[in-house]
């Protein structure tokens, strides 16, 4: 999980200030000058995502946000956020530029305090929603160099009010965008009518030229004037107890960041287990694949022998069959035989006696015919005699 640094960000129309994702910061040198980039997560179309472009001032170690009022200057940034996109796109590190291009680096933002942006004062650009995080990545992992010092003195314009100001409570940031928080400066809740105006706003004539008649002549004035001092000190007694807090709540997180990257280790460890694991148990899937090919080859080859024996066993059914149906019909020609000589058998008493019949009708005949040719004999020999 990423840790991503915030500011704070205050929008017309909101009550509260809102916090915004810092996508990077980078100097140009060659305006000597710093750009930071962030975003309010505002889907402008389908796919795509509004993202600000505000000048980063440094000086003395603090940091200013403003709009870019130079339009040569706006021109270099946006072509320099350009070189930035096509380098995130495309996934390579960070290296060097070519000639072609506009010679930049990141700028190293850890631990720094940015004062609230108003987006409404920055430019504003539409980029593809995926580049977003990968811009993210990039200004993260990238090398980074410090920022440019302006060389000329800015001062910072601050209202005040004669009217008691109740601190801002500390809003609570999702733990995916917890940043190092960043220090937020009072802001008058209600439109009381500004008793002290900023350097910026006043012409240094009306500086050098209000009569200290005027002081004393109105003396309300310096009431009105110590009242807001007053009220500054409360003010800024209470920023300094919300900074003191934010630097607790900046220790919890660097806590919170070590036990994540102890965790990460931790995961790490225990990937590295699983991926082993996971080999493990796939070289053991693959030897049991093996051998279940072996097995299924060997069944194969058994079913193909099964087969070969169940067609022969066929065969010799089918010749089988063929027997039984031969045999039955001799069975049924020795049967319908059977019949005939059963018959002939049951007619063979009646012929008996009809030949035993026959035979002594025979014998009659022929005991008749033997004594006719005896007799016949004996005519003869006495005829002989004579």
């Amino acid at each position: 999980m990423m840790l991503l640094r915030t500011l704070v960000l205050e929008c017309s129309g909101e009550d509260a200030p809102v916090n915004g994702a810092l996508l990077c910061g980078f100097a140009v040198p060659q305006i000597a000058s710093n750009f930071l980039v962030y975003s309010l997560d505002e889907e402008a179309e389908p796919g795509s995502s509004r993202v600000y472009v505000a000048a980063l001032r440094k000086k003395l170690d603090r940091y200013f946000l403003g709009s870019v009022d130079v339009q040569e200057d706006l021109q270099v940034a946006m072509q320099v956020f350009k070189q930035i996109l096509v380098l995130a796109a495309s996934g390579a590190k960070a290296g060097s530029v070519t000639e072609t291009q506009v010679p930049y680096h990141f700028v190293d933002l850890k631990g720094c305090n940015l004062p609230p942006a108003r987006p409404k004062d920055h430019h504003s650009v539409i980029i593809k929603k995926a580049l977003v995080m990968k811009v993210i990545t990039l200004g993260t992992s990238a090398p980074t160099s410090p920022a440019i010092e302006s060389a000329t003195l800015i001062v910072p314009s601050i209202r005040f009010s004669s009217q008691m100001v109740s601190p801002r409570k500390v809003t609570s940031v999702p733990e995916a965008l917890q940043p190092p928080l960043l220090e937020q400066l009072a802001e008058p809740e209600s439109p009381a009518p500004a008793v002290v105006a900023s350097a910026e706003s006043l012409p240094e004539p009306a500086l050098r030229e209000r009569p200290a008649s005027n002081a004393r002549a109105e003396p309300h004035l310096l009431f009105e004037v110590d009242s807001t001092l007053t009220n500054l000190a409360r003010v800024a007694h209470e920023l300094t107890q919300q900074k003191l807090a934010l630097i607790k709540q900046e220790e919890v997180l660097e806590q919170w960041h070590a036990q994540l990257q102890e965790s990460e280790v931790e995961i790490e460890k225990k990937r590295q287990e699983l991926v082993s694991r996971t080999l493990e148990e796939g070289t053991a899937l693959e030897l049991k694949a093996q051998a279940l090919e072996g097995r299924e080859a060997q069944l194969a080859d058994a079913f193909a022998g099964q087969q070969y024996e169940q067609q022969q066993l066929d065969a010799r059914a089918h010749s089988l069959e063929k027997r039984i149906a031969q045999v039955r019909g001799q069975e049924l020609l020795v049967r319908q035989k059977n019949e005939k000589l059963g018959v002939m058998l049951g007619q063979l008493p009646g012929l008996r006696q009809n030949l035993q019949a026959m035979l002594i009708e025979l014998d009659l005949a022929v005991d008749g015919i033997a004594s006719a040719e005896q007799a016949q004999a004996h005519d003869d020999l006495w005829n002989i005699s004579v």
